[in-house]
């Protein structure tokens, strides 16, 4: 009988330091190693994706004080009427 042994693979990715920061006490927390935890966080991720999570919302305009909502649209015309 043969089994094979398939060793995980090892990656280099680049954290912001702060999601770092919090992986890694989250995995003190919980008494787990580091890269336990962020392969587990990967799965999540990856499971959520697929399952047709909603993606994040983005946030209403906010209104100016003459009362006319600032939108994305009129950010750009504001930044294209600049360059002109």
């Amino acid at each position: 009988m043969v089994f094979w042994y398939r060793p995980a693979m090892k990656a280099t990715l680049e954290i912001p330091d702060d999601l770092l920061r919090r992986i890694k006490v989250e995995a003190a927390r919980s008494d787990r190693k580091l890269k336990d935890l962020v392969a587990q966080l990967l799965e999540a991720g990856l499971r959520a994706s697929r399952e047709g999570s909603p993606s994040p919302t983005l946030p209403q305009p906010v209104a100016r004080r003459h009362g006319i909502p600032l939108t994305a649209e009129a950010i750009e015309a504001a930044i294209a009427a600049g360059r002109e």
